[in-house]
């Protein structure tokens, strides 16, 4: 039980209302839409209301799911669940976005998409510091690390194992830092 206090204490504070702020979904940030988006590319926002809870520069990630009338769509693991949002929504919450390609064939990407596609309304997993592939519940980057993981893709978690910064979870930054990801647009605002 002693190992799980620290991480208890966080979500206590996350709960207290002058912390909603990173939860709300505003930012009103402004970027250039991008144009060469796939489907499975994974989305990785910064958010400076964040900061003190996630470990990292990057405090959350998405994947591109699908293209519909001109938009691109993504589906995350927000406060409220998973659920699907424009990527146009998604980038004017963040201060700083990138958009990183994964090393996998078209296949396992849209396999990948795929297997987040059917965890829609599973609510939010606020234990951060673990990771499981077939979960009841999900974080961001639990998501999106389960996601690659389910299609056979690559294990986009920088330090699969353990680590004393992310425990045994994923966090956004280890996305961004895994070998297997590369970082094919990023713009601040």
């Amino acid at each position: 039980m002693k190992r799980y206090l620290p991480f208890v204490l966080l979500l206590f504070l996350a709960f207290q209302p002058s912390a909603f702020a990173f939860s709300g979904g505003g930012g009103g940030y402004e970027h250039p839409y991008p144009e060469d988006v796939m489907v499975g590319d994974i989305l990785v926002g910064h958010s400076p209301d964040s900061d003190w809870l996630i470990p990292g520069y990057w405090t959350h990630t998405s994947l591109v799911a699908y293209e519909e009338d001109g938009e691109w769509y993504v589906v995350e693991a927000w406060f409220s669940g998973v659920r699907v949002i424009s990527l146009r929504e998604y980038i004017g919450r963040y201060d700083d976005i990138a958009i990183l390609r994964v090393s996998a064939s078209g296949e396992v990407k849209a396999n990948a998409v795929q297997f987040a596609l059917a965890q829609l309304g599973k609510p939010y997993d606020f234990a951060l510091w673990t990771k499981q592939v077939y979960g009841s519940s999900y974080y961001c980057s639990e998501l999106v690390w389960a996601a690659y993981i389910a299609a056979g893709g690559p294990d986009v978690d920088a330090h699969p194992r353990f680590s004393w910064r992310y425990l045994w979870g994923v966090a956004p930054q280890e996305i961004y830092d895994d070998g297997d990801t590369v970082q094919i647009y990023r713009h601040s605002s």
